[in-house]
């Protein structure tokens, strides 16, 4: 039996209680979730299962992610949140949504979109009613389209008004508490109610509440009056809100055809963020109904399909476990359920026929990526984590190609592709789509802004087969089912249609994606039924979509270095404040020139430097007074000249997509790395030093050349000296495949060349990082910039933005997870955040240094996108080696050519022709049979890549 797998927001219960019902709110997989110290998010303590070890609960409360087989749960049948194994739970119900992404199983690379839910309830009735009704059955299999919210507004629900859409965060409601008596009195704040029930968040119809007798007496009594001798105990029969608080999202926008009809909206101001009883019982404010459907559906993408369903209904995600619901049609309810109506002359004539929703059983309806549908129960699927893939795309989107149009290929704010089209379906396996493109279509966009003279026209182009990898989606054009827009402009024809309507016919939600490039959006605020209307994609610009709740409810990762502005360094603090010159104790261990990540913990080879500083560059003069200038009068060195080798190097294959290089004369030293493979170059003649202090200016593309020279005042004297260390532990410690410039005038700017580590998608690629020696350092940390060579294609490292910015803790620019990972001005060296950068960024699964992913390293949900973003890293740092030929960097020119042409050098070139080759014979060979693991086999979508890639190589 295929062990269960549990997903945030799944319904569950205890195996051996299944009366006992609880929602999943973390998962180790679930990343989302992993916002540490967890119990901030609790009002009560999280309680740990007995089959918990207190080490691994303790260090969940550290961090917030749940060990490897548990979740935490939070009961709705109890008062209290709990970690505990996923074996001692069963899933009753996975709580999908329309738009959703699922797979079969979490090993497949084929994935679907919801486009239907039905919903199934269990009901019973509150326990403070049963004594109300002659009888108080439980029922069983109830659709949720029969049932609504007891509230008018719900928080999280969105509201139109005057020309705004809007959602609600919190409502403020008044309660009418029957008591004891028979008396009823009105309580106009909520919050000076307590509900004998803990698990109560908002007052409901059937709650028994308690307050004070001062609060009764300033009540308002709709029957009865205040007696001292009643107890202030009672049942809400009615609960009524009476003020909003509003996140606005989006003005409509009202196009000028519009402005000739009658009652054309005037350009207005955002409304308040608070909006009282007044308006709330307006005719200007609606709430928007998302059960409302059409009587006739327009015609489905799918529709020409013999058999297929019309599936574009929402179920109400206002029904759920533990939620308060009423019935549409409550007579027929009756008489459908046997139900025994509750008559409202005992409840003072209020309506207090509510049922509580037990358990759910949903049932989802899911068009695949290769274009067939299936329905089924949804805990038969699950979420793909993949989701959020930069090139995952699925049928019935639109796409853009990551060709510019000519004359656009200047500008770097305005995006203009060369095409646009309409996905049909996608080989998922083989990263290949298929598609049909616009004809004629004109599209511009700075951002995630749509410019307003695009235009799309219709696709009815041929289908074409083209790779997943040079095409990708924008936010300012593409719009997934769910997603609630506001119509941007209209044609004459649906002009005319709509004059016939009233209600708001601005604002809808997107309900089907057309393979002619067509949006299906529900107009569900008119007035009567909704209207189904077919438009443009450039026309519906987004309002709304569930993805924004991030935004409401704030990020739990954030990429901004800004975050870590404030940290305090406990190590920084106590050793120095960059007043007075600090011996420093260095910390080096280097596992290898294998992408192998590096144990930071470890310290026993330690190393440290020569104190004396007679050999190093005055930093204030720039000049050198240990070294004699040169005889080129170009540059000066500590380091020798390496002696020739008595055999030229050669190349060694271990694995079809393995790249190793053999130096028959100069082995390595290293233990740690595989024989015969090394990336030091010392033996051959004329090889580049590892470091250089140049004579020449800095890069004039150098990214912090407009920093200010340091001056020579007295107390930049430690941190002069300091960086003379930094040099020297360089110029002897460098790990091979590293290549460091400074200049004689800027000793604190460094240029950094590193050669991408071998058995990684990054072997042999150059990468070049700008780094700073700023005033206050070494009290903080280097500043680092990384020039991407992607020509925005995408990343190759989820710590290496193509904005330049490194996410690394020992540049302060990530949050450092254990004691001594950030910075410390005693023990860290610029040495040391290179090694970092070998060890623990260009590694062979790049995919795991994704903030929070390293949890789902060994998990098979993983392997799938693991495999993805390796051969995307690979093809796209074949490119940063065509890249660094055509255009050398400053300062590393002659070492470029060196590496990778020159005849007595590497030839890293013809090498990684040779590799390339290599993997693509080895992936074309393996066809449907074989495994792709994104470096020795990769997907057909990246040998169209990688071909492209050879043939750039080869014409160089």
């Amino acid at each position: 039996m295929t062990e269960q797998v549990f997903y945030a927001d799944d319904i569950c219960a205890l195996a051996d209680h299944p009366s006992s019902i609880g929602t999943v709110d973390r998962t180790p997989s679930d990343v989302e979730t992993h916002e540490p110290d967890p119990q901030q998010d609790y009002d009560n303590a999280i309680e740990r299962h007995s089959d918990v070890s207190p080490i691994l609960f303790a260090s969940f409360l550290r961090s917030g992610i749940p060990p490897a087989g548990t979740v935490l749960v939070s009961w709705q049948t109890a008062f209290k949140t709990e970690l505990i194994p996923e074996s001692k739970l069963v899933l009753l119900d996975r709580s999908l949504l329309v738009g959703d992404v699922v797979k079969r199983d979490i090993r497949s690379a084929m994935s679907g979109t919801v486009i239907n839910v039905e919903k199934r309830c269990k009901l019973a009735q509150p326990t403070s009613l049963v004594s109300l009704a002659e009888s108080a059955p439980l029922l069983e299999d109830v659709p949720s389209s029969e049932l609504k919210s007891t509230y008018e507004y719900n928080e999280g629900a969105l509201i139109l008004y005057d020309g705004w859409v809007g959602r609600i965060d919190e409502t403020f409601d008044e309660v009418a508490v029957l008591l004891s008596d028979g008396s009823l009195v009105i309580i106009e704040d909520s919050e000076e109610l307590t509900a004998n029930d803990p698990l109560v968040d908002r007052l409901n119809v059937g709650d028994v509440v308690t307050t004070k007798k001062g609060v009764l007496r300033r009540g308002r009594w709709k029957f009865g009056a205040y007696q001292p001798n009643v107890a202030p105990v009672g049942m809400v029969v009615h609960v009524r809100t009476t003020s909003l608080s509003v996140h606005w999202l989006r003005r409509g926008i009202f196009p000028q055809v519009e402005q000739s009809m009658p009652g054309a909206y005037p350009d207005f101001d955002e409304p308040p963020d608070t909006l009282d009883v007044d308006v709330l019982e307006s005719d200007r404010l609606h709430v928007y109904d998302l059960d409302k459907r059409p009587a006739q559906e327009a015609a489905s993408n799918l529709s020409h399909r013999p058999g297929s369903p019309q599936t574009r209904t929402i179920s109400s995600a206002l029904v759920d476990v533990g939620h308060r619901v009423r019935f549409n049609d409550l007579s027929g309810a009756c008489v459908k359920y046997n139900i025994t109506r509750i008559p409202r002359t005992r409840t003072r004539g209020y309506d207090t026929n509510v049922f509580i929703v037990a358990e759910t059983k949903s049932e989802i309806t899911v068009l695949w990526q290769d274009q067939t549908i299936t329905k089924g129960l949804s805990t038969s699927f699950v979420p793909d984590s993949n989701v959020t893939d930069e090139d995952e795309v699925w049928p019935g989107e639109i796409v853009c190609s990551k060709e510019r149009k000519a004359r656009n290929l200047g500008e770097s704010d305005v995006y203009e592709p060369a095409r646009v089209g309409v996905v049909q379906s996608v080989k998922s396996a083989d990263r290949i789509v298929h598609l049909r493109w616009f004809l004629g279509a004109s599209v511009s966009f700075h951002g995630d802004d749509l410019l307003p003279d695009s235009r799309t026209g219709t696709a009815l182009g041929p289908v074409e087969e083209v790779s997943l990898y040079d095409i990708f989606t924008t936010p300012a054009l593409n719009r997934r089912r769910g997603d609630f827009v506001t119509i941007r402009q209209r044609t004459m024809d649906l002009d005319d249609l709509l004059r016939q309507r009233g209600g708001i016919t601005w604002f809808g939600e997107v309900v089907d994606l057309g393979f002619d490039g067509q949006l299906v959006v529900r107009l569900g605020a008119l007035e009567g039924e909704p209207l189904d209307v077919r438009i443009p994609p450039e026309y519906a610009q987004l309002a709304y979509s569930s993805d924004m709740d991030e935004v409401f409810h704030g990020d739990h990762y954030s990429e901004s270095s800004e975050l870590f502005d404030d940290v305090d360094d406990e190590d920084m603090d106590d050793d120095s404040d960059g007043s007075e010159e600090v011996e420093p104790t260095y910390e080096y261990e280097y596992q290898g020139y294998g992408g192998e990540r590096v144990d930071q913990d470890t310290d026993d080879e330690a190393w440290s430097t020569d104190d004396s500083d007679a050999d190093m560059p005055d930093l204030e003069s720039g000049v050198d007074t240990a070294n004699t200038t040169p005889p080129t009068g170009e540059r000066t060195t500590p380091d020798s000249i390496p002696p020739e080798p008595d055999a030229p190097p050669s190349i060694k294959t271990n694995a079809p997509g393995a790249i190793t290089i053999e130096n028959t004369s100069a082995k390595t030293s290293n233990p740690s790395s595989p024989d015969n493979v090394v990336l030091d170059f010392a033996g051959f003649p004329n090889a580049p030093a590892s470091f250089l202090i140049l004579d020449t200016p800095p890069p004039s593309d150098h990214h912090y050349l407009s920093e200010p020279t340091p001056s020579s005042s007295a107390n930049n004297q430690a941190r002069t000296r300091r960086i003379r260390k930094e040099h020297k532990i360089l110029s002897t410690s460098l790990p091979p495949g590293i290549y460091v410039r400074t200049f004689e005038s800027r000793l604190d700017l460094l240029r950094i060349l590193i050669l991408g580590p071998l058995d990684t998608p990054y072997a042999l690629a150059p990468f070049l990082i700008d780094m700073h020696l700023g005033p206050s350092f070494p009290s903080t940390p280097p500043s680092a910039y990384f020039h991407s060579w992607t020509h925005g294609q995408g990343p190759v490292n989820p710590n290496l933005y193509e904005d330049g910015k490194i996410c690394l803790s020992l540049l302060g620019t990530w949050h450092a997870d254990e004691k001594g990972e950030a910075w410390s001005a005693g023990k860290s060296t610029v040495l040391q955040v290179l090694v970092s950068l070998l060890g623990l960024v260009l590694v062979p699964e790049p995919y795991f240094n994704e903030a929070g992913y390293s949890s789902r390293q060994g998990t098979a949900e993983s392997v799938v996108p693991s495999r993805l973003y390796t051969e995307r890293a690979l093809f796209r740092t074949r490119g940063f080696i065509e890249h660094a030929l055509r255009n050398p960097p400053q300062g590393f020119g002659d070492e470029i050519r060196w590496l990778y042409v020159n005849a007595n050098g590497p030839r890293l070139l013809q090498k990684t022709m040779q590799h390339v080759r290599r993997v693509i014979a080895a992936s074309e060979t393996a066809g449907d049979g074989g495994v792709a693991d994104g470096l020795s086999r990769v997907s057909k979508g990246a040998i169209v890549m990688l071909k492209r890639q050879l043939a750039m190589l080869e014409a160089l």
